[in-house]
């Protein structure tokens, strides 16, 4: 049956809400709210600033019994059984009186006792919540941190916004008041490491990864909670050990029953990366190396895959955060990453970075990259170009309310901070190392591993992949037998995530195949560049493109074949796409409907300004023929005849288009999401 349909769709933050008509004076009525609210106020609301939070644990008896125990315990690092969930009641209010109500699941936070005190008859502490219903601001994962826990909070929060406007994944955060049954305090509202984060900061889903704590703390749970310090008492020495025995983990394992591909993404996005946290066990302290696991980092050519466009990106991420005094969010132990796919490199996530711009910032981080040089210059034409008013609107909402003088003054220091590395950096050594020669070391990597997770945890199993048919075997760490398991869904999940026991065994995700080989050549596409823009395409696609005619055809020679434009500026271009001839076979196409990079269009335009380009796509064989990501500027024509799927997705972006003609798709003609588009002539 033929649909001709058309749409006006806008999308919000705010969830499960009524669509919106043109008429202006509309009161919009939103759930578990106490009044309704215009339009304009509605569309807007992202920028509402939030008066007070107040949180009620249902249980108040045994919430306070658990904090108390914490509070009285003789333990400096708080064990996990003090920090089990309790439901409990949220209330958020607005300006104008407007209040929110939701039900939600509490968790005291924080490793160490600075995150719990008494004041007055009541317990202050720093608490993990999860919404069960509803959202704030789109948010439904976040923290309310004690102030200081946090650095100095007000570059804390100016930290997260620099970030975002330098394209970097940084939480939203906010200083508001709080209120936790009888205890009111001025706290830190941070959302966490979630779905919504990528998607504020338009990123697609995928697998969000950090260092798996669970067995850091172990030696030195015993250590009593007395007057000495961390150093005197031995602590530094013990986590040093613990450090060589952390891997890492997925905080969003749920994502790998979306689709076959989804599942194998996140088995190769944790392989990968415990691949790069057993590089830095044998790396911090070895025969050239003596340093403490805090002082040392992760290796940014690895994280990056070797791509020095890459590593130059997470280089000046590390600048940033040295000079901002932002070191410890730089610890292997608190470093969160989203595996970008698309791009084919893990990007920082900001967290914990515990920022005081006036501090001494320290000396430079190793490893030092053979291009770190690039990043002094680099960063401070950055932070010289930077929109500071945008940046004063938008801490104003979050509760910082600072003078453009004020403000600068903070970039100036930074940069100040930055020639101060500078100076630092001429004396240090950049590390030039042989990554080929890692090939004869990886059972060394795996050693050292072994041998310091045994001495806390020698009965716990390791969990591999026994081959690419996906079954799993389990191989106890102070045996060299493995068995094979069987883990339902959720063990799965837990597996993943690091929180799999089953019958009091623990088990621990090693990977997939930790193998060097998988960073050194990683190359899953071939590649042409348009300019500064990079065209990647896979062996089943043919492309041809003339710079001179301005065109790029291309022809897909299998069922499911991907191409992507990515980065740079396209202008003028003409963009055809024909699709393999037999779309409407029985069965799935290859890579269905997302392959193992992300991409759902057979024809993929990824983080690109445009002007005046077009579109022609007939008889794609992928869940979109043409996909738009994080596209900015006009585009002229779109056609798209006989889609599989659907025929043209946007996401994330900000374009107007002059003419598009949908025919024949069979599923969605256009689909939109989070936006602003402006599209004239639509058949």
């Amino acid at each position: 049956m033929k649909k001709v349909i058309s749409l006006i769709i806008i999308f919000f933050s705010f969830i499960n809400v009524p669509v919106l008509s043109a008429n202006t004076s509309q009161k919009i009525n939103l759930p578990n709210c106490n009044k309704a609210i215009s339009k304009d106020r509605f569309i807007s609301f992202d920028k509402q600033i939030i008066k007070k939070i107040e949180i009620d644990i249902n249980n108040h008896r045994k919430w306070t019994i658990n904090g108390v125990r914490i509070l009285t315990g003789n333990f400096r690092f708080v064990p996990s059984k003090y920090k089990k969930r309790f439901n409990a009641k949220v209330s958020v209010s607005y300006e104008d009186d407007l209040k929110c109500f939701f039900e939600a699941s509490v968790r005291h936070s924080g490793d160490e006792k600075d995150h719990i005190s008494i004041q007055g008859n009541n317990i202050i502490q720093s608490v993990d919540v999860h919404l069960i219903n509803g959202n704030i601001k789109g948010i439904t994962k976040f923290k309310l941190l004690r102030p200081k826990t946090r650095g100095n909070l007000e570059d804390e929060i100016f930290l997260t916004e620099l970030l975002r406007n330098l394209n970097y994944l940084a939480p939203r955060s906010m200083v508001l008041d709080a209120r936790i049954n009888k205890a009111n305090s001025f706290m830190l509202f941070q959302e966490k490491a979630a779905k919504e984060l990528l998607e504020f900061n338009n990123r697609r889903e995928g697998p969000i990864l950090e260092g798996d704590e669970r067995f850091f703390f172990t030696r030195v749970e015993e250590i009593p909670d007395n007057q000495i310090s961390n150093w005197s008492i031995g602590i530094v020495p013990l986590m040093n050990k613990s450090a060589k025995s952390m891997l890492s983990k997925q905080v969003n394992s749920q994502i790998i029953n979306k689709s076959i591909n989804h599942e194998k993404m996140s088995y190769n996005a944790i392989t990968n990366l415990n691949l790069i946290y057993l590089h830095f066990s044998n790396s911090f302290q070895n025969k050239k190396n003596n340093f403490h696991y805090f002082e040392y980092d992760l290796d940014n050519n690895l994280l990056a895959f070797l791509n020095p466009e890459k590593t130059l990106r997470l280089d000046i991420y590390k600048l940033l955060m040295i000079a901002t005094n932002s070191h410890h969010g730089l610890a292997h132990s608190n470093r969160k990453f989203y595996w970008n796919s698309m791009e084919g490199y893990y990007e920082p996530i900001n967290y914990d970075s515990n920022s005081d711009f006036n501090a001494k910032h320290g000396p430079i981080r190793h490893p030092i990259t053979s291009q770190f040089e690039k990043t002094f210059n680099d960063l401070e034409k950055k932070l010289n170009n930077i929109d500071l008013k945008k940046i004063k609107k938008n801490l104003e909402i979050s509760g910082v309310k600072l003078k453009e003088k004020n403000l600068k003054n903070k970039i100036n220091k930074i940069i100040s901070n930055i020639s101060s590395v500078r100076k630092n950096f001429k004396n240090e050594d950049v590390e030039n190392t042989d990554y080929k020669s890692l090939y004869a070391k990886e059972k060394k990597l795996l050693k050292i591993f072994k041998e310091s997770l045994s001495e806390t945890h020698p009965g716990i199993y390791l969990v591999k992949h026994k081959n690419e048919e996906g079954y799993l075997e389990k191989c106890k760490i102070s045996e060299n037998s493995c068995n094979e398991i069987s883990l339902s869904k959720n063990e799965y999940e837990d597996l993943l995530e690091g929180e799999l026991v089953i019958s009091g065994e623990e088990y621990q995700y090693l990977g997939k195949n930790i193998n060097i080989r998988n960073i050194i050549d990683y190359k899953n596409f071939n590649l042409k560049k348009y300019g500064n823009a990079k065209i990647y395409y896979d062996n089943n696609t043919e492309v041809e493109l003339d710079t001179n005619l301005k065109s790029l055809n291309i022809k897909q020679k299998k069922l499911g074949a991907r191409i992507y434009i990515i980065g740079g500026f396209l202008k003028d271009l003409k963009i055809e796409f024909q699709g393999f001839q037999n779309k409407l076979t029985e069965g799935q196409p290859s890579n269905y409907p997302i392959d193992i990079n992300g991409l759902t269009g057979c024809l993929s335009l990824i983080n690109l300004e445009v002007e005046n380009i077009s579109i022609k796509a007939n008889q794609s064989t992928c869940e979109d023929a043409v996909n738009l990501v994080n596209v900015r500027g006009t585009v002229n024509t779109i056609s798209i005849e006989d889609s599989f799927q659907d025929g043209l997705d946007i996401d994330f972006s900000n374009i107007s288009v002059e003419n598009i003609n949908i025919k024949n798709s069979y599923n969605d003609c256009l689909d939109l999401s989070s936006g602003n588009y402006k599209l004239k002539n639509l058949f």
